[in-house]
Protein backbone atom coordinates (compact mmCIF):
# COMPACT_ATOMS: atom_id res chain seq x y z
CA UNK A 1 0.00 0.00 0.00
CA UNK A 2 3.06 2.54 0.12
CA UNK A 3 5.11 1.56 -2.61
CA UNK A 4 2.63 3.39 -5.08
CA UNK A 5 3.43 6.31 -3.27
CA UNK A 6 7.12 5.47 -3.59
CA UNK A 7 7.67 4.70 0.24
CA UNK A 8 8.14 1.64 1.86
CA UNK A 9 8.60 0.48 5.36
CA UNK A 10 11.27 1.90 7.22
CA UNK A 11 14.05 -0.12 8.42
CA UNK A 12 13.01 -1.74 11.81
CA UNK A 13 13.74 -5.79 13.76
CA UNK A 14 11.62 -8.22 11.81
CA UNK A 15 8.70 -9.71 13.31
CA UNK A 16 10.46 -12.85 14.63
CA UNK A 17 13.24 -10.58 16.58
CA UNK A 18 11.29 -7.99 17.93
CA UNK A 19 7.46 -7.88 17.27
CA UNK A 20 6.45 -5.23 19.30
CA UNK A 21 9.00 -2.96 17.87
CA UNK A 22 8.32 -4.24 14.06
CA UNK A 23 4.74 -3.08 14.68
CA UNK A 24 5.47 -0.21 15.83
CA UNK A 25 7.44 0.67 13.29
CA UNK A 26 5.14 0.20 10.30
CA UNK A 27 2.39 1.51 12.13
CA UNK A 28 4.32 4.72 12.21
CA UNK A 29 5.21 4.75 8.37
CA UNK A 30 1.26 4.34 7.73
CA UNK A 31 0.26 6.96 10.19
CA UNK A 32 2.81 9.14 8.51
CA UNK A 33 0.91 8.42 5.38
CA UNK A 34 -2.48 8.69 6.67
CA UNK A 35 -1.47 12.54 8.28
CA UNK A 36 -0.77 13.76 5.09
CA UNK A 37 -3.79 14.61 3.50
CA UNK A 38 -2.13 14.80 -0.29
CA UNK A 39 -0.66 11.40 0.49
CA UNK A 40 -3.49 10.07 1.78
CA UNK A 41 -6.13 10.69 -0.90
CA UNK A 42 -3.64 9.59 -3.66
CA UNK A 43 -5.53 6.91 -5.64
CA UNK A 44 -4.62 3.89 -7.05
CA UNK A 45 -5.43 0.91 -8.62
CA UNK A 46 -5.88 -1.54 -6.39
CA UNK A 47 -6.93 -5.34 -6.30
CA UNK A 48 -10.51 -4.23 -5.67
CA UNK A 49 -10.55 -1.06 -8.09
CA UNK A 50 -9.47 2.55 -7.64
CA UNK A 51 -9.18 3.28 -4.01
CA UNK A 52 -7.42 6.12 -1.95
CA UNK A 53 -4.65 4.79 -0.47
CA UNK A 54 -6.70 6.07 2.82
CA UNK A 55 -9.23 3.51 2.06
CA UNK A 56 -7.17 0.82 0.63
CA UNK A 57 -5.61 1.33 4.53
CA UNK A 58 -8.25 1.29 5.65
CA UNK A 59 -10.14 -1.99 4.16
CA UNK A 60 -7.11 -4.12 4.47
CA UNK A 61 -4.79 -3.44 7.75
CA UNK A 62 -7.92 -2.11 9.84
CA UNK A 63 -9.88 -5.19 9.17
CA UNK A 64 -7.16 -7.71 9.09
CA UNK A 65 -6.34 -5.96 13.12
CA UNK A 66 -10.12 -6.71 14.15
CA UNK A 67 -9.56 -10.15 13.55
CA UNK A 68 -6.05 -10.73 14.50
CA UNK A 69 -7.43 -8.71 17.75
CA UNK A 70 -10.11 -11.67 18.07
CA UNK A 71 -6.78 -13.90 17.40
CA UNK A 72 -5.12 -12.51 19.95
CA UNK A 73 -7.91 -12.19 22.46
CA UNK A 74 -8.86 -15.66 22.03
CA UNK A 75 -5.09 -17.09 22.36
CA UNK A 76 -4.15 -15.35 26.03
CA UNK A 77 -7.68 -15.50 27.49
CA UNK A 78 -8.96 -12.56 26.69
CA UNK A 79 -12.03 -10.70 26.30
CA UNK A 80 -12.53 -11.86 22.20
CA UNK A 81 -15.99 -9.91 21.71
CA UNK A 82 -16.03 -7.59 18.64
CA UNK A 83 -17.67 -4.61 18.53
CA UNK A 84 -21.17 -4.90 16.42
CA UNK A 85 -19.58 -2.13 14.43
CA UNK A 86 -16.56 -3.25 13.39
CA UNK A 87 -18.08 -7.03 13.02
CA UNK A 88 -20.77 -5.44 10.44
CA UNK A 89 -17.80 -3.15 8.53
CA UNK A 90 -15.37 -6.09 8.04
CA UNK A 91 -18.19 -8.53 7.14
CA UNK A 92 -18.85 -6.09 4.19
CA UNK A 93 -15.10 -5.69 3.27
CA UNK A 94 -14.50 -9.47 2.80
CA UNK A 95 -17.70 -9.78 0.71
CA UNK A 96 -16.55 -7.23 -1.37
CA UNK A 97 -12.72 -8.93 -1.75
CA UNK A 98 -14.72 -12.52 -2.19
CA UNK A 99 -16.81 -11.06 -4.99
CA UNK A 100 -13.59 -9.11 -7.02
CA UNK A 101 -11.05 -11.77 -6.14
CA UNK A 102 -12.86 -14.62 -6.05
CA UNK A 103 -13.43 -16.50 -2.22
CA UNK A 104 -11.47 -20.21 -4.09
CA UNK A 105 -8.26 -17.90 -4.77
CA UNK A 106 -7.86 -16.28 -1.74
CA UNK A 107 -8.54 -19.62 0.54
CA UNK A 108 -6.20 -21.47 -1.97
CA UNK A 109 -3.31 -18.64 -1.51
CA UNK A 110 -3.83 -18.68 2.10
CA UNK A 111 -5.22 -14.76 2.75
CA UNK A 112 -7.69 -17.27 5.09
CA UNK A 113 -8.23 -20.27 6.26
CA UNK A 114 -11.22 -22.92 5.20
CA UNK A 115 -14.56 -21.48 6.29
CA UNK A 116 -15.67 -22.72 9.23
CA UNK A 117 -19.47 -24.04 9.32
CA UNK A 118 -21.40 -22.26 11.95
CA UNK A 119 -25.35 -22.35 12.66
CA UNK A 120 -27.26 -20.13 10.54
CA UNK A 121 -28.59 -18.37 13.42
CA UNK A 122 -24.94 -17.71 15.15
CA UNK A 123 -24.47 -14.63 16.20
CA UNK A 124 -22.75 -12.15 13.58
CA UNK A 125 -19.36 -12.34 15.48
CA UNK A 126 -18.99 -16.61 14.92
CA UNK A 127 -20.42 -16.07 10.94
CA UNK A 128 -17.77 -13.50 10.51
CA UNK A 129 -14.98 -15.94 11.96
CA UNK A 130 -16.33 -18.84 10.40
CA UNK A 131 -16.38 -17.04 7.25
CA UNK A 132 -12.61 -16.14 7.54
CA UNK A 133 -11.56 -19.87 8.68
CA UNK A 134 -11.47 -19.57 12.55
CA UNK A 135 -13.35 -21.68 14.68
CA UNK A 136 -15.60 -19.43 17.44
CA UNK A 137 -16.33 -22.30 19.50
Amino acid sequence: MLRPLGRRLSPAPTVEDDPLVAFRSARADVEAVLDDPQLARTEDDTPVGRLTVEQHIDQVISADLVIHGWDLARAVGQDDRIDPAEIDRVWKVWHGVFMVLGEETLRAQGVCGPEVKVPEDAPAQDRLLGLLGRDPS
